[in-house]
Parts: C-alpha cells; sequence; structure tokens
C-alpha cells in the first residue's frame, strides 16, 4: 500500500499545521495510506530531512508558507537524490500563484496544488489507491493542479470549484489532544475576505463562505470538552457578518469552561454597541482580538483599498479596553504607499494611544498574487529578493528609515508587548513629545552603545533602561526617584526578584519588622492574604514582596495620572495573576494593621 506523507514545517513548535490535517481528514477513505507529520523552522533540514526518509513514503507533500519554503525547497531537492522514485508535491499560498515557474525552477518538484485543496487532495488519494504506485497515475482529471508532462511542458488543469464549508470534515480527533498539548488548534470557521487590501492575498477571493453556526458550535464543542488552551480562528474578517460573529460569541460565552481562549482577527470599526455588551460580560482571558489598523494616513488608506472607519474603530477599542477582559492587539505597517518616516510616527502616535494590550509594528510584504506585487513598481518600491519579500525602500521610505523603524520596532516589543514595563512607561512618556519619540530615541541608545544585537535577560533590559534614562532623560533628583520607584514597582509586579539590580531602593529594618508582624497576623488569622494557609512568616517572606509605594500605581497605569501619596503598603501576589498580562496581583494593604 502506497504511502502519501503530508509534512508541515511551521514557525514554532506551539503552532499546529492546520492544512495538512484538513487534507488528511478530507481525504476519507483513503486516510489509511496518508500520515501527517511536523517540524519547526527550528530544527535543522539534515534532521527534517532523516525523519521523512526513515518513513518511506511514496509521495511527499509539503504546506508552503513564506516562513518555511526555503526549507521546503531544499529539503524536497535532497530528498529526490536520495529517493529518486519518490512522487514530490507541494500546496499553500507560496507556490499557488506561479505553480509553472516553481516546477521549472525546481524540476525536481513533480506537482503543486492551487486553491482549496480537500476536494483535489481526495481526488489524488483515490488516483493512487487505484493505480497502486505514482508512477501509474492519471492525473488528467484532476482539477486544481499543474504537473510535469515533460521536462519542459506542463499540464494545468482546470481551476477547483469551491466547496460548501459544511462538507470540510472536522480536522482534529480526541487522539491529538495529548499529542498537541500546550500548543495552538487553529480552526476557520470561513474562508474568503469582503475587503480588498491590496498586501493580502485574502482579497483574491472576495466572496465570504461560512460554515453553518450548527456546525461551527459543534466543532467549538470538541475544545470546550477537552479544556484545550487556545483556539486561533484563521478566518481573516471575523466579524464580517456581524450577525455571525455575535452568535458566535455568545455561544462561547454561553459555554466557558474556564480555560480555553479564543483568538479572533476582526475589524475593530464593525462591532456593534451589542457586541460590546455581549464581551463585557465574558470572563477576563476567555477571547482575545487582532485588529489590523495599518495606517490612519487617509491617503494611505485609500491606496490600499482598504476600508475603515477610524473615529469608531478608535472608540470601540478603548471601550473594549475600558472592561479589562479582553486582549487587543492592533497592527501597523511600516512601508505603505504614501507613508513617509513623519507619516508613519503619526499613525503609531495614533495607535498608541488606544491603549492596545500590544501593538505591532510590522513590515510590508510584497506578495505574489497579491495586487500589491502588480503596483510595487509605481510606487518605486523594492523588496527582498527571498522570503519573507520585505520591503526595503520605497518613494516616501529610505532603506536607513526601515532600519530606524526596526530598532523602534525592537524597543516596542520589549517594553510594551512584554507587559514587563507597563507603569515605568507610561512615566516615563511624559519627558518626550510623543510616544513614538520616546522608543526612537531609545532605539538610538542601544544602537550607540552596541546593544542592539546583544541578548538580554528581563533585569539587564531594566538596567538599560535606567542607564538611558539616567544619562539622556531625567536630570532632577526628584523625578529620578519617582522613577527608580515606578521601575521597582514593574520589576516585582512580574516575579519576586530575589538579586534586584542596584536602582532598588532595598527595604530598611523598620519596614521589614513591620511586614514581619503583617506576615505573622495573617498567618495567625488571615483576612487580607488567602491562599498561603500552612505556611509561616519566614516562608511568607520568600513567596511575597511587600514594599511601601507613594505612587498610585493604578491610577498612573491606567490614566497615565501621577499621583503622589503618603507612603502605603502594595503586597505583590505571585499566586493570583491577571490572566491578560500574567502580572502579579497586587494589593493594597490598609495602613491600620501598621499602626
Amino acid at each position: 500500500m502506497s504511502l502519501i506523507l503530508l509534512v508541515g514545517i511551521n514557525a514554532k513548535f506551539i503552532h499546529t499545521n492546520l492544512a495538512i490535517r484538513s487534507l488528511k481528514a478530507n481525504a476519507k477513505e483513503y486516510t489509511d495510506i496518508v500520515e501527517c507529520v511536523e517540524y519547526t523552522i527550528n530544527q535543522s533540514c539534515e534532521e527534517i530531512l532523516q525523519s521523512i526518509y526513515e518513513k518511506k513514503p511514496d509521495v511527499i507533500g509539503f504546506s508552503c508558507y513564506l516562513w518555511n519554503i526555503e526549507y521546503v525547497f531544499s529539503i524536497s531537492r535532497d530528498l529526490k537524490k536520495i529517493m529518486p522514485d519518490v512522487f514530490i508535491m507541494a500546496g499553500g499560498p507560496e507556490v499557488s500563484f506561479q505553480p509553472e515557474e516553481i516546477l521549472t525552477n525546481h524540476p525536481w518538484m513533480n506537482l503543486i496544488m492551487t486553491g482549496e485543496g480537500e476536494n483535489t487532495f481526495y481526488e489524488f488519494a483515490g488516483e493512487l489507491s487505484r493505480a497502486g504506485s505514482p508512477c501509474q497515475m492519471s492525473l488528467e482529471r484532476i482539477a486544481g493542479i499543474v504537473y510535469h508532462r515533460e521536462k519542459s511542458s506542463f499540464v494545468r488543469t482546470p481551476p477547483r470549484e469551491l466547496m460548501p464549508l459544511d462538507n470540510l470534515v472536522f480536522p482534529y480527533r480526541d487522539e491529538d489532544i495529548p499529542v498537541f498539548a500546550h500548543r495552538i488548534f487553529y480552526y476557520e470557521s470561513m474562508r474568503g475576505c469582503p475587503f480588498s487590501c491590496s498586501y493580502c492575498l485574502s482579497s483574491v477571493d472576495k466572496s465570504v463562505r461560512m460554515k453553518s453556526r450548527e456546525k461551527t458550535e459543534r466543532e467549538i464543542d470538541f475544545f470546550l470538552r477537552h479544556r484545550v488552551p487556545q483556539v486561533k480562528f484563521v478566518d481573516r474578517t471575523f466579524n464580517c457578518n456581524r450577525e455571525y460573529a455575535y452568535h458566535i460569541w455568545k455561544y462561547i460565552g454561553d459555554h466557558d469552561n474556564g480555560v480555553t481562549n479564543f483568538h479572533f482577527e476582526i475589524s475593530g470599526d464593525l462591532l456593534r454597541d451589542e457586541d460590546i455588551a455581549l464581551l463585557a460580560s465574558f470572563r477576563a482571558g476567555l477571547v482575545q482580538f487582532e485588529i489590523g489598523v495599518q495606517s490612519t494616513n487617509e491617503k494611505t488608506i485609500q491606496a490600499i483599498h482598504r476600508t475603515m472607519d477610524l473615529e469608531r474603530l478608535r472608540s470601540n477599542v478603548q471601550r473594549i479596553h475600558k472592561n479589562g477582559n479582553i486582549h487587543q492587539h492592533l497592527d501597523l505597517i511600516a512601508g505603505l504607499p504614501y507613508e513617509d518616516f513623519d507619516s508613519f510616527s503619526q499613525s503609531f502616535n495614533d495607535v498608541y494611544a488606544m491603549q492596545p494590550d500590544q501593538l505591532q509594528l510590522g513590515f510590508l510584504k510584497i506578495l505574489d498574487g497579491s495586487y500589491m506585487s502588480e503596483a510595487a513598481g509605481s510606487y518605486d518600491m523594492k523588496y527582498g529578493s527571498r522570503p519573507p519579500y520585505e520591503v526595503l525602500c520605497t518613494r516616501w521610505l529610505s532603506f536607513d528609515d526601515i532600519r530606524e523603524l526596526k530598532q523602534i520596532e525592537e524597543m516596542v516589543e520589549c517594553y510594551y508587548n512584554s507587559f514587563q514595563f507597563t507603569a515605568t512607561v507610561a512615566y516615563l512618556i511624559r519627558f518626550f513629545d510623543t510616544p513614538f519619540d520616546m522608543y526612537r530615541k531609545l532605539g538610538k541608545y542601544y544602537k550607540e552603545k552596541g546593544l542592539l544585537e546583544r541578548k538580554h535577560s528581563r533585569v539587564q533590559r531594566y538596567e538599560i533602561l535606567w542607564s538611558f534614562t539616567e544619562e539622556r532623560v531625567i536630570s532632577d533628583g526628584e523625578q529620578l526617584e519617582v522613577f527608580r520607584e515606578v521601575m521597582t514597582y514593574d520589576l516585582f509586579r512580574r516575579d519576586y526578584v530575589k538579586n534586584p539590580p542596584a536602582f532598588v531602593r532595598l527595604r530598611d529594618d523598620d519596614s521589614k519588622k513591620e511586614i514581619r508582624a503583617f506576615f505573622d497576623s495573617q498567618c495567625e488569622k488571615p483576612s487580607v492574604l488567602r491562599g498561603y494557609e500552612g505556611f509561616v512568616t519566614r516562608q511568607l517572606f520568600h513567596m511575597i514582596y511587600m514594599n511601601r509605594f507613594t505612587i498610585h500605581m493604578k491610577l498612573l497605569v491606567e490614566e497615565g495620572i501621577l499621583e503622589v501619596r503618603p507612603p502605603r503598603y502594595l503586597l505583590f501576589d505571585y499566586k493570583k495573576r491577571n490572566p491578560l498580562n500574567h502580572s502579579a496581583d497586587v494589593l493594597e494593604v490598609p495602613e491600620h494593621y501598621f499602626l
């Protein structure tokens, strides 16, 4: 019996490959001749090559994306050398749009699947099962493929007709759960996108097909029943059909298992009042949103064929933020038409003001098959010759500009998206004209000090930020003491640092005595500190951090307002953490415990 090996090479171990699992599940009666294997780009090509070789497949099918295509080309070429009779096929967005060129440049590949693959693969598996071996197959009746006829010519069969999504077989099984423990389950409830963003391949197919609500709900039940950590919907704009999105969100809310998180990519300006009211009732961490803003420059938005009500988006994002129960990840893209350095800095500041939980500063990728690939010449866009085909310069941005934006991107990742410097950044930003200006100057400091190419621990990031602030930002002693206190708060809010950096002012003997007396009282009769029954004061000193703070930290973090008040003890409870940012629960201990 012939074996088809479907290969997914993921960007990270935590990811799963939905495409190959869907192909196998929809092979139906032929699933017994199909096996799925997954690797990551962090594994060596040699390791992947040997693993595939040991399975002795007759057909190897690769799932191809930006992040793995060069691995696929290298590994498949070497496989053909050591397994000359193996039949190699590929599918996915990185090979679908110019299949003849792919086969010409990589002649060891035999076939490319174009477009939607489930029915195509079903027919291919059926043909292999009938023929008994790849060399006996008749492929001309299978729609949606391009393959070698001879070395210099190809056969392109008619395009594959799109299928009703309710016909899709669910790709996961009970036995997958232990295999995918602590990994993300990818899921799709729709295909296509109604929008026409010029940089996106989803704009090629403007129709939207959705599964019925009943089918989606049944499949969601699988994830809830198995209490998987995270389900990531790969739908391009999940709430493009607002009634459908509302009912699926309501179903998730009504059946919350207290564990599973659901990730959705949405358009923020399409949210209605009833959506926001429903979302406000959710457990913190039940759902999270990725929202593509991309730019706030109106001319840029028009040029990339994007439709967006910026004011409504801003209002909706801020309303959700205020509820404090949904993580929001907002995206910007550098390198778009009509966006120069100053314009991008304005887009950055506009999105930053929306207070997203994470701000993703990405760079335009010129993808084959997208409108942007056709228009790149008219915009004087130069981009990388190898994946991920990232923009190098445009009519509006020089390569030097791009390099500087890369520095800013790293600073945002370290000091904003990590959730480790929330109060620190909220305080520090008041010494700069704009948020963009702060991250820009911090990036320049890293570059001047030769720090960009090095790996840094969390504590080292604090030490670098302290040095930057002391040398370049704050000269006033009182303000520097405030900054010291704010940084200390952030440092310990994440974890109890047993060997704190030099900028941390250690607790004096009087404070230690008061803290010890408080712990004694809680060991005897818990009133503030819950969940630590059975521990003694000596142990609590090493499990819980307490110190006096004069800054109203919650007001600083949530409103950006600096309020200095009489010193109060804050208690950092590491057993209780915020489900959105994993920071410790911080309690203000009433003063009467220390009188």
